[in-house]
């Protein structure tokens, strides 16, 4: 039995890169899963009494990013101290990183 040289999701993943119709939905269903999430925490926030706008609540993520990094949280390099390309999508770290992971990490804040 042979290998085939290129396994079909990673073809799929190519053509996105090269074939802009597909491109543009593929940066659109991350878009939309960015919004989603963001939508849904300040949602949580709200339930527990919390009042902050998307714009405020990011502005302060960001800002304590970069405190933590500054303090010598290397792991946040990639959001802090790295370039970042023109218009990278919601959510990704050369925006700023807000993906959960990165600014709220149950497992390392509850142990």
């Amino acid at each position: 039995m042979t290998v085939p040289e290129k396994s079909v999701p990673l073809e799929f993943l190519e053509r996105a890169q090269t074939d802009s119709a597909l491109n543009a939905r593929v940066l659109k269903a991350v878009l939309r899963g960015a919004m989603l999430t963001a939508d849904e925490v300040l949602q949580i926030a709200q339930e527990f009494g919390y009042s902050f706008t998307r714009a405020e609540f990011e502005r302060e993520v960001r800002r304590d990013m970069e405190r933590r990094f500054n303090a010598g949280d290397d792991s946040l390099s990639d959001v802090v101290g790295a370039k970042k390309p023109p218009k990278p999508p919601e959510s990704s770290c050369a925006k700023g990183c807000l993906s959960y992971t990165k600014s709220w990490h149950p497992e390392a804040k509850l142990t």
